[in-house]
């Protein structure tokens, strides 16, 4: 069984010092996907997965629930898998100081399956599964804060459906079918505002992708029973949905684009993301303080990154990449218990914060510095000596407007022909590309 690869890494093993705050985390596994996470304390938490191949042609893989108790420094543990399985969403809930864990995932996309404790409250980590049907399968799961439970993901039809638990996830039943594409992700504001994200991607056999050619967000105003469509794209679907109040929230599309609204899911608009593509969005949150992430990876397994906004949603800076590990190469989904304790899912080896992850990295801790701030007609880059490398002023669509070569000392640009507004100075070098704070103009 796939399990029998997974080995810990001891506490005392050296971990490099990482940009941005994010480092490796000790549970390791040759051929495991880690698909999301949830924590019921600042170190205690499970994480979902499922191997390699979980498309509906491939052979018997297996899929389960690791639990941590040390914050993925040094390990963890199985407390439930199964053959054939994969798991794709978790969530937690606390109730009278003890973790209600509820778990989504499906057998290789032919059959749903929710795994939860099966003597709640008596035995909080004591898992059973309940299989909900056949020709149907599920991508999320979330848990209002008044415990009524609601899974989402598709049928063999190809729409999507979401399905209600009001008893800590035993017995289910549908309430929705969204027609069009499968269910990617589930967000509640509160017990009565949600909303769901259709269209998203699916991993498939060797760590291929199936992109669907359309996708929807829905919205529900009255705690899930009802879903209606409030936006649509006819070419591409939709990753996941997150927001950080009533209005404001965002929606990550398959093809790289984060769309944004202000008004509560009204009306949509294309936010800035200045990391160049291609790419394929993955999922998309909003820490407790405000500050934003998104996750996203190459199609060929080059490198994943996290992308971090600090102006609710507008635009999205490149903050991580993982192009140096031979691991979390794939991104799937990101957790923040707090500003301090965060989660990146990823392929083979789970990624977490070492410290309150707050910024961008500014290039001034490499030597670098721009100036004016704000500018008219004349940037200024000033670098160390030794810095080689090249310099491109990214506009608020990601649009590369400038390219320069930079050899060390100070360099001039004339922006004097640019349209005012919000832009980014990149600067890559030997050690990788690196994002300043926004250049106004």
């Amino acid at each position: 069984m796939i399990r029998r690869l997974l080995f810990f890494v001891l506490a005392f093993v050296s971990v490099p010092a990482l940009h941005a705050q994010w480092v490796p985390g000790g549970i390791f596994a040759t051929s495991v996907h880690f698909q999301a996470c949830a924590f019921h304390n600042l170190d205690s938490g499970l994480f979902v997965y499922g191997a390699n191949n979980p498309g509906p042609f491939s052979f018997a893989t297996e899929g389960g629930l690791i639990l941590t108790d040390n914050g993925d420094m040094s390990g963890g543990y199985y407390v439930w898998y199964r053959p054939s399985m994969n798991l794709e969403d978790i969530d937690v809930k606390m109730v009278a100081g003890k973790p209600l864990y509820l778990a989504a995932g499906h057998e290789l996309y032919n059959r749903s399956v929710i795994v939860h404790s099966y003597d709640f409250p008596a035995q909080p980590m004591a898992f059973d599964s309940v299989r909900t049907g056949t020709g149907r399968y599920y991508r999320a799961v979330r848990i209002r804060n008044d415990l009524a439970a609601f899974a989402a993901g598709g049928n063999s039809a190809g729409d999507g459906i979401i399905d209600m638990s009001v008893d800590t996830g035993s017995t289910w039943a549908n309430i929705a079918v969204l027609p069009g594409q499968p269910v990617s992700r589930l967000h509640f504001v509160n017990n009565a505002l949600g909303f769901a994200a259709t269209g998203g991607y699916s991993r498939l056999n060797n760590d291929g992708i199936l992109l669907p050619d359309s996708g929807a967000i829905y919205r529900t105003t009255n705690g899930g029973l009802n879903w209606l469509q409030i936006h649509a794209d006819a070419t591409n679907g939709f990753s996941d949905v997150a927001f950080s109040s009533a209005t404001n929230g965002v929606a990550t599309r398959n093809d790289g684009v984060i769309l944004r609204t202000t008004n509560g899911g009204d009306t949509w608009n294309v936010a800035s993301v200045t990391l160049p593509g291609p790419f394929v969005m993955t999922s998309v949150t909003f820490r407790q303080d405000g500050a934003g992430f998104a996750t996203c990876y190459r199609t060929d397994g080059t490198s994943g990154f996290i992308l971090l906004s600090e102006d609710d949603g507008a635009m999205w800076n490149l903050h991580f990449s993982t192009a140096s590990f031979n691991h979390s190469r794939r991104i799937y989904d990101l957790y923040f218990y707090d500003s301090a304790h965060g989660y990146a899912s990823t392929q083979i080896r789970p990624l977490r914060t070492n410290g309150i992850v707050t910024e961008v990295p500014e290039l001034t801790e490499e030597g670098f510095a721009v100036f004016p701030n704000p500018c008219t007609d004349i940037v200024t880059v000033k670098a160390d000596d030794a810095v080689k490398g090249s310099i491109h002023l990214v506009d608020a669509l990601g649009r590369v407007v400038r390219t320069i070569p930079m050899m060390g000392g100070s360099l001039t640009i004339d922006v004097h022909d640019l349209p005012t507004g919000n832009y980014v100075v990149r600067v890559t070098t030997a050690a990788g590309s690196k994002t300043t704070r926004l250049l106004r103009m």
